[in-house]
């Protein structure tokens, strides 16, 4: 008993043990991924804020025109003024103000010249964009915007930018509460900030700037395997001794409430043995095993009958539509029988010297339709009465020859091509040869029906060996003609399912090839739609049907 609660105190103590490498690393890059979003955070601000200021000193330069004057109309010295003025008073730099052309009109660099080409001016209008600055270390990129001022002279723009350095760096140090640094595209450091990392294994992330390779560093702690698997030995160590008690107490209280019954009914099994007591059963108000037994009793009793009313109504339901069936292809022939007798008594009262020419027409129509009665009972007898296969070993490509043979004047006379292909067919399999020649015939019969209405006529006949758990040779008969529905596709072997009831068809010809199919084992398919033809694929086993 103390194993079985042991048990599982050391299986869920176990998992987590050996899952503890794992969700350390899982910590470290959650906390690493929480580091690149904040350090994001900051950057999408600090563009959103250069956005701003760009606009703002594009507003106070658009708003006076005595400061336009003096950027437009000159001298050189007071536009360079206005530029650094705008520059001092929103935080820029550089800040440069641009003409149509590119040019430069004013500018807060002392080293660029009015009236030359603008490094700037491929900067588009709208969001900050991040480029080289300077080479001094400190500022090495700037976040730049651009916006237009409104001139009745010509259009010109303000571009302004604003330093990305050491403050940026500290403000994602000190939101991460980890250390950060700035890197160029060959990797190295420019600019640090956050102190020394502590010491330990450390993970690290980068987050891009820009396309020139500039890129923001942070990093965190590597998790602690062996602090996980510190703590979860302390905590199972504290709670394991209380768990352990708790368990033993509840497997007592447990074992006494099953073994109670079971000992009862040992002892009144002991009393009957011996003659010391009666017959009596266990109360099932109080022994939940008898009263679980006696409900599975009852449920199995059932079951039993609901299944037995099931077959009986399913064996009803099928003898009434086979009467029916029968009912109806019986009165379909015994209409022109009538007819025919009418037809012979009115011409013996009216016409006696007609009476041999309308014997001899009117017995043709009889005979004929006796005929069709004979093949329904053949064909019925055929289906109730199938005899087990008697499987020997069978030729598959001398059963195909042999069926085609039949119907040889048929498909001669109807000009219908087929074609053969036996290639792949194995040498052998066992099977009972009348039946599966009865099976192809039944088949090929209905693919002639079909075609000799269609323009197109042709047919294929497929042999193949298929390989799997079994091996099976597969007939394919494959026609060209008007295919199937969907209820024909359903219901083709159903029994007396048949669309060609004008032409005398029974509907048992498919019925009696797949119930001959099914007995050997086998399986048999019908594929098509309306205008692609029609594809019928028998399976049968190599090694012959199982005995039952």
């Amino acid at each position: 008993m103390m194993v079985a609660a042991l048990l599982p105190m050391v299986v869920v103590l176990g998992v987590p043990l050996m899952r503890a490498g794992g969700r350390a690393r899982e910590e470290s890059l959650r906390r690493l991924d929480l580091a690149r979003r904040q350090a994001r955070f900051l950057v999408e601000r600090a563009r959103r804020e250069a956005a701003s200021r760009v606009e703002s000193a594009a507003a106070d330069l658009g708003g006076n025109r005595a400061t336009l004057e003096r950027v437009l109309g000159g001298p050189e010295e007071s536009a360079h003024a206005v530029a650094r003025l705008l520059a001092e008073r929103h935080g820029l730099e550089p800040l440069e103000i641009l003409g149509a052309n590119g040019k430069i009109l004013a500018t807060s660099r002392p080293d660029r010249a009015a009236g030359t080409r603008s490094a700037l001016a491929s900067v588009p209008e709208g969001e900050a964009v991040l480029l080289p600055a300077s080479e001094d270390g400190e500022a090495p990129l700037a976040l730049f915007a651009r916006r237009g001022v409104a001139d009745p002279r010509e259009p010109i723009a303000l571009v302004a930018g604003r330093a990305v350095g050491r403050e940026l760096i500290q403000d994602v140090a000190e939101i991460t509460g980890e250390p950060a640094a700035l890197l160029d595209g060959s990797g190295r450091v420019l600019i640090r900030a956050g102190g020394d990392a502590v010491a330990g294994e450390r993970v690290d992330g980068d987050v891009p700037l820009g396309e020139a390779g500039f890129r923001i560093r942070v990093s965190s702690p590597a998790g602690d395997v062996r602090r996980e698997r510190r703590d979860l030995w302390t905590a199972f160590a504290g709670i394991a001794p209380f768990a352990l008690v708790s368990a033993l107490f509840v497997g007592v209280l447990f074992a006494e409430r099953i073994s109670r019954p079971i000992r009862a009914l040992a002892e009144r099994a002991d009393e009957i043995a011996s003659g010391r007591a009666g017959f009596a059963l266990v109360d099932p108000e109080r022994d939940e095993v008898r009263r679980l037994t006696r409900s599975f009793e009852r449920m199995i009793d059932a079951l039993g009958e609901s299944e037995r009313a099931r077959l009986a109504a399913e064996r009803a339901a099928a003898w009434q539509e086979v009467a029916q069936r029968i009912a109806h292809e019986v009165k379909n022939p015994l209409s022109p029988i009538r007819l025919a007798v009418q037809n012979l008594l009115r011409t013996r009262e009216k016409s006696p010297q007609d009476l041999d020419r309308a014997l001899t027409e009117e017995s043709a129509t009889i005979l004929e339709e006796v005929e069709s009665l004979r093949r329904l009972v053949d064909e019925f007898s055929r289906f109730a009465r199938l005899p087990r296969p008697q499987p020997i070993s069978c030729d598959p490509r001398q059963l195909a020859r042999q069926a085609l043979t039949l119907f040889s004047r048929r498909i001669e006379a109807a000009g219908i091509w087929v074609q053969v292909d036996a290639e792949s067919a194995p040498d052998h399999f066992r099977a009972d040869p009348d039946q599966i020649g009865q099976v192809l015939k039944n088949v090929l019969a209905n693919a002639l029906d079909v075609l000799e209405e269609a323009s197109d006529r042709r047919l294929w006949l497929l042999l193949r060996a298929e390989a799997g758990a079994r091996s099976m040779v597969r007939f394919e008969v494959r026609d060209s003609g008007p295919g199937l529905t969907d209820e024909a596709s359903r219901r083709i072997f159903e029994p007396y399912f048949t669309t060609r009831g004008e032409r005398g068809g029974t509907g048992l010809g498919m019925a009696i090839a797949y119930r001959i199919v099914s007995d050997h084992g086998g399986s048999i398919e019908a594929s098509g739609a309306p205008g692609r033809g029609t594809t019928i694929t028998i399976r049968l086993p190599v090694d012959g049907p199982r005995e039952p």
